[in-house]
This record gives structure tokens, C-alpha cells and sequence, in this order.
């Protein structure tokens, strides 16, 4: 594995040599990150400059650097650590400028909110050069949109966990673009025959370590969703199912959500209420019940990373002692490459959200 480094243009600066460790988190509905350390010299100084972008040459996407620090320890060692997002993450950097309102397929409601204020909006400022649409893939997750002033990472990021689908951009080195791309992990449960499966667990020897989490602290599992209107002439909708003990309600103000379009007509119900069902498609994939394994992969076993199993894949977790076997996709692949090697963690399933994530979704409502 080699460290590139561009500048922003996707110009070749150099080569990262001799780095103490480097964490390389892919995440598949939301944005990954980064964060390397290494010896400050001249050439490291020049070359980790906060804005270029750094890639590893077995991967498909790469990352800019947006933060730098450099230390000098209790051993008289000057350390330099950068760290920062995959190229997703510029779209972090524009939000939702106005109201859209999309109908139609997941993937393209991604794209067209993509396109529109990233690639071609009517300010030529909010361009984000070298960005670019990858194929169209077909995938057909329905939803009904409608979305103003948001942050256009996040809007996408819910969209996509909602539809189970995956997000990235990967540099085109050689034509100097970066490609968006929606794509969708294969099915390698064990009860399907349409690929070679992949089961996790101790007894295969594929497993190093193991961590299993079952939570219901963030659950919920009906949402009513309050649109446009007051008092009993307000737009509401109810999503989700559930009864007794088993029902987790949340309320999900949208007034924000207008049932007026651009031309001051109304829109009528049949277009407006799939909008505020969609919106609660989107809070519920944040509320999930919470079934998570956590491993560290053995890599001298019978399953090859980026072979056998990637990011966005569902796969089988078994564990005989612990009762449990549990098909779910990746969502997360960190790599960690140190002084002893290499190792990989491997998050299946959702996890806990953090205290960052919880302010967010409040947020958000």
C-alpha cells in the first residue's frame, strides 16, 4: 500500500514515506475519514498541507486533508498528524439553496440534488470543480422529497441510509474528475445462492475479536409527521407500525414543509403526503433498533477483504455460545495500518449513535 498525495486539482505532489500509523475509515450510506501520523521533515511539512488530497493506491476513494497539528513529544520527537474526510465530504460544504421537491427513485433524487448545487447550480460560485455524476444504476428505492435550505451531505446521507444505498466519490486521476457514485453492496447471506457467501464467526477462524451491542435507547418505531396547516386543518401523517410495549412514538414537527410550490399554487395531497411519509422513512432509519457485531478480522483467513466481502455488503454473524446469528450488511470497514501491520474492524450493522448524532437528528426535527 502506497500514500499519494494531489494537490486539490488532482495534481501528483508526491509520495508519503515512512508514516508511524494511518486510520482509513469507509463508512457506505454516510461520509468516511481519515487521520494519519507521521515524522515532521521537510518533505512531510510540504507535502500534508491542509487542502490536498491523500489516496491509497488499493482503494477507490480518497480524502482531503482539513486538519494539521504537529507536536514535540517527551522523547523530543516532532510528530506531524493530519487528518480529514473522503472527497464526499465537499458536498458538506453546500446546502440546499431554496426548496426542492423530487419524485421518483432514491438514486436519482440523490443525483439531481447532486447536480443541481454542487455541478451546475445558477451561481457558478457554489460549483465544486472536477465533481462529476458517475453511471446512472437503476436502483429503484422510491421516495418523494421535498427539502429546503438543509445541508446537502446531510440530506443525501439520509436519503441514502433510508434506501439502504452507498456513497462515494473516487478521483479520476488520470482525466482529473472526481466521480459521485450510488452503489449498492452485494447479498452474501447464507440463506442466498446468488453469490459465495460470507459467514463470520469464531469457529471459521475469520474472527479475532468480537463485540455484539443490542439497544433499544435510541429506538422508535412509529413517527407522526406534522406538515403544513394549524389545528385540525394541519397535514399529518403516521409512519411506522407497532402496539403495546412494542410501540416507540416520536413527533416530527415539518411545518417547515410547505404545501405551497414556487408558483404560490397549492400542491395537492396526493404529491404533499408522501413527501411528510418520506421525512418519516428518513427519522425512523435514525431510530433504528440498534443489533451491531464489531470485529476484527483475521486477514490470513477463509475470507478476503475487498474479495469475499466489502463495504456495503450483507453478510451472516454467528456466534454459537452467544446464541446468535444475526444477516446484516457492513457499514463501516476501518483499516489500520501501524508498525506491527495491518488490521481491519469491521462494523456490522447500525451502530450507536454518538452524542453528535443524537444533537443532529433534534436538529433536524
Amino acid at each position: 500500500m502506497e500514500l499519494y498525495v494531489f494537490d486539490k486539482d488532482l495534481n501528483h505532489l508526491g509520495l508519503v514515506e515512512g508514516f508511524f500509523s494511518l486510520r482509513w475509515i469507509r463508512r457506505y450510506s454516510k461520509c468516511g475519514e481519515f487521520e494519519l501520523q507521521c515524522g515532521l521533515t521537510p518533505s512531510t511539512l510540504s507535502l500534508l498541507q491542509r487542502g490536498n488530497i491523500i489516496w491509497k493506491n488499493d482503494d477507490t476513494e480518497a480524502g482531503y486533508i482539513e486538519y494539521r497539528n504537529i507536536t514535540l513529544n517527551a522523547l523530543k520527537e516532532e510528530v506531524l498528524v493530519v487528518s480529514g474526510k473522503f472527497l464526499t465530504g465537499y458536498l458538506g460544504r453546500r446546502i440546499i439553496w431554496g426548496t426542492e421537491r423530487i419524485y421518483g427513485t432514491a438514486e436519482v433524487a440523490i443525483r439531481t440534488l447532486v447536480y443541481n448545487h454542487a455541478i451546475n447550480p445558477s451561481n457558478t460560485d457554489r460549483i465544486i470543480p472536477l465533481l462529476e455524476l458517475g453511471d446512472l444504476k437503476g436502483y429503484e428505492q422510491e421516495i418523494s422529497k421535498q427539502s429546503s435550505y438543509s445541508n446537502l451531505l446531510d440530506t443525501i446521507e439520509n436519503i441514502a441510509t433510508a434506501s439502504e444505498l452507498g456513497l462515494r466519490t473516487m478521483p479520476d486521476i488520470v482525466n482529473k474528475a472526481l466521480v459521485f457514485d450510488i452503489y449498492e453492496g452485494l447479498d452474501r447471506t447464507a440463506g442466498q445462492t446468488e453469490n459465495a457467501p460470507a459467514i463470520f464467526a469464531s469457529e471459521f477462524e475469520n474472527i479475532l475479536e468480537q463485540e455484539y451491542t443490542d439497544s433499544l435507547n435510541n429506538y422508535r418505531n412509529v413517527v407522526l409527521v406534522g406538515g403544513a396547516g394549524e389545528g385540525v386543518e394541519r397535514k399529518l401523517v403516521t409512519v411506522g407500525v407497532g402496539e403495546g410495549l412494542e410501540r416507540f412514538e416520536l413527533f416530527a414537527d415539518r411545518r417547515d414543509m410547505s404545501n405551497i410550490d414556487d408558483d404560490n399554487n397549492p400542491i395537492p395531497d396526493e404529491d404533499y403526503l408522501p413527501m411528510l411519509e418520506q421525512k418519516g422513512l428518513e427519522i425512523l432509519a435514525e431510530n433504528t433498533e440498534v443489533k451491531t457485531f464489531t470485529s476484527k478480522v483475521n486477514l490470513n483467513s477463509n475470507l478476503t477483504y475487498k474479495d469475499d466481502f466489502d463495504l456495503g455488503d450483507k453478510v451472516t454473524c454467528f456466534n454459537r455460545r452467544w446464541g446468535l446469528t444475526i444477516d446484516t450488511r457492513i457499514t463501516e470497514v476501518e483499516e489500520v495500518y501501524d508498525l506491527k501491520g495491518k488490521e481491519i474492524f469491521v462494523t456490522f450493522g447500525n451502530s450507536i449513535p454518538t452524542l453528535i448524532d443524537k444533537i443532529r437528528q433534534a436538529v433536524k426535527r
